[in-house]
């Protein structure tokens, strides 16, 4: 992900989230303007098998960090939990 022309840094982890474990991104943008996740996604999608791909991605003006300069995974938000609706379409008709 860091390899993304509009992203600085990023940080991967998985997360519990409503029972089950899935990747979360935490990323930081290149300029203020941030980045288009679908864009992060079909370019992650080009390098990385499905499920290595992360089902959230956390965008963040600072990543936390600890005493020592690394990256305080336990400092990171929880991503707000959305289930994405992949384009939804309502049903027409009554069948």
């Amino acid at each position: 992900m860091s390899q993304h022309p509009t992203v600085q840094q990023a940080v991967v982890i998985a997360k519990e989230i409503a029972g089950d474990k899935r990747l979360v991104a935490y990323l930081l943008p290149q300029t203020s303007a941030a980045p288009e996740i679908a864009q992060l996604r079909s370019f992650l999608k080009q390098q990385l098998p499905d499920y290595m791909v992360p089902t959230s991605f956390v965008v963040l003006d600072a990543l936390p960090l600890t005493p020592n300069g690394k990256v305080d995974r336990k400092a990171l938000p929880d991503p707000s939990v959305q289930l994405e609706s992949h384009n939804f379409v309502a049903p027409r008709t009554p069948i």
